[in-house]
C-alpha cells in the first residue's frame, strides 16, 4: 500500500504525461488485447459517460457504443459496411495503441493507468471521482497489467 502511494505521488510530482513523453512505437500483444483487454474496456470504460466519446484524452471504441465512422456521416460505398457486432481492425488498433501509449520510459509498466482505476484510499490516483475497481488485485486489472507488460517502450 505505501509503495503504491509513493509511486502515485512520484508520478504526480514529475508531472508524468505518459501520452506525450515518448514518441517511440508502442505495440503490445494484439491477440491478448483483442481477446482479453478489449472486452474489459468495452464493459468498464467505453460507454458514453466515460471514454466512449470523441474528444476524451483516451477515446475508446466498443460494440454498442462509439464506433469509428466518417464524422461527416458520408457513406463510402468503396468501403465494406461497418459490422455492428465486432470492432473493426482500425478500432481495435486505435484502442490498443491508446492503452499502450499510457506507458513511457518514466512508467514502463503503465502503473499510472492502473492507479487511476482504484480508489484513493487504496493507493489510487483521482480519476474524475470515478472508481472502476475496488482492489489492486482485481482480475481485470491483472489482465490489463499483463497486456501492459507486453508493450515496448522505446
Amino acid at each position: 500500500m505505501i509503495l503504491r502511494v509513493a509511486w502515485a505521488v512520484a508520478l504526480l510530482l514529475v508531472g508524468c504525461d505518459v501520452t506525450n513523453s515518448i514518441r517511440g512505437i508502442r505495440d503490445g500483444d494484439a491477440d491478448l488485447f483483442a481477446t482479453q483487454v478489449q472486452p474489459i474496456l468495452g464493459r468498464d470504460c467505453a460507454f458514453q459517460g466515460c471514454h466512449g466519446r470523441e474528444g476524451m484524452p483516451l477515446t475508446l471504441y466498443a460494440v454498442d457504443f462509439l464506433r469509428l465512422r466518417d464524422p461527416e456521416g458520408d457513406v463510402d460505398t468503396a468501403r465494406t459496411a461497418l459490422d455492428e457486432t465486432v470492432l473493426s481492425e482500425a478500432e481495435l488498433e486505435h484502442n490498443r495503441r491508446g492503452i499502450a501509449e499510457r506507458t513511457s520510459n518514466a512508467d514502463p509498466s503503465g502503473e499510472g493507468l492502473i492507479l487511476r482505476l482504484l480508489p484513493v484510499d487504496e493507493g489510487g490516483i483521482p480519476h474524475a471521482d470515478v472508481v472502476v475497481y475496488a482492489r489492486y488485485d482485481d482480475a481485470d486489472l491483472v489482465t490489463l497489467r499483463r497486456f501492459l507488460r507486453t508493450v515496448r517502450v522505446d
